[in-house]
């Protein structure tokens, strides 16, 4: 049995037509960095915490010796436009608990006004690209799928799936009669990749009809990709030595 714990961090009215944004954790990390952008740009508000019995059974360790528990937050912003946002440091471990929790925060999100539904997320390529990363787009339906092609998006032609929370809150809002898209920045997937988060904001924010202020993402996108040439660097002279020693076998 899976079990939900809400606490309520302050009372808010309900937003006026706002959409609903999800950012949990996921492949290069690229929702919820993404997420947490916009709650840092735009001066988020927590409205409340859910807690739940599978997620990780586990508290992580600040380095000021403080602990920071599981769960799954919601925010409220007013300006530029009405947004909740969901962010947090875990998902859930099973599928039922993907389902309970999923649906409970689709629930909260129409409590607290929203009437259109956005989830972020990474599609792993597993290599560092050579190329500029491309954004993809699903959604509950073909008509609002298209209506983004404008922004650049493409769509998945591999049959795919969209894992967790990013893909289930598309079955839930569309359940629930309000239209739902997902986009999913190519990221490397397995580093933090700020860069893939900026370009889904990018689309977002296009979609949506708001400027986004991007210095701060750029500036950690900056240190990953040196962080990544350094990565490159050491598997190329990996690469050369493994050579040398197959030579060393000859003469």
């Amino acid at each position: 049995m899976i079990n939900l714990f809400e606490k309520k961090i302050k009372e808010h009215e309900p937003l006026k037509d706002a959409v609903l944004i999800e950012g949990l954790p996921g492949i290069g990390h690229v929702g919820r960095i993404a997420a947490e952008h916009l709650i840092d740009e735009f001066n988020g508000e927590k409205v409340m915490e859910i807690y739940c019995s599978d997620f990780p059974p586990q508290v992580n360790v600040k380095p000021d010796g403080s602990v920071e528990f599981m769960s799954n937050d919601i925010y409220l912003i007013e300006e530029p436009i009405p947004m909740v946002i969901i962010v947090g440091n875990t998902q859930s471990l099973s599928p039922a608990g993907q389902y309970e929790v999923s649906k409970r925060l689709m629930e909260l999100g129409i409590e607290y006004g929203a009437t259109k539904t956005y989830t972020l997320g990474g599609l792993g390529i597993g290599q560092i690209p050579t190329e500029d990363l491309k954004v993809y787009v699903a959604s509950t339906s073909a008509e609002i799928a298209e209506q983004h092609k404008e922004y650049g998006v493409e769509f998945r032609d591999d049959n795919g799936s969209i894992l967790g929370a990013a893909g289930l809150m598309l079955m839930f809002s569309k359940l629930n009669n309000i239209e739902a898209t997902c986009l999913m920045a190519e990221t490397i997937g397995y580093v933090v990749d700020p860069k893939a988060s900026t370009n889904v904001l990018n689309v977002l924010s296009k979609a949506l009809g708001f400027e986004v202020d991007y210095r701060k993402l750029e500036q950690r996108a900056l240190e990953v990709e040196k962080l990544l040439e350094k990565v490159q660097l050491t598997q190329e002279e990996s690469e050369l030595s493994n050579e040398n020693d197959d030579l060393s076998y000859f003469g």
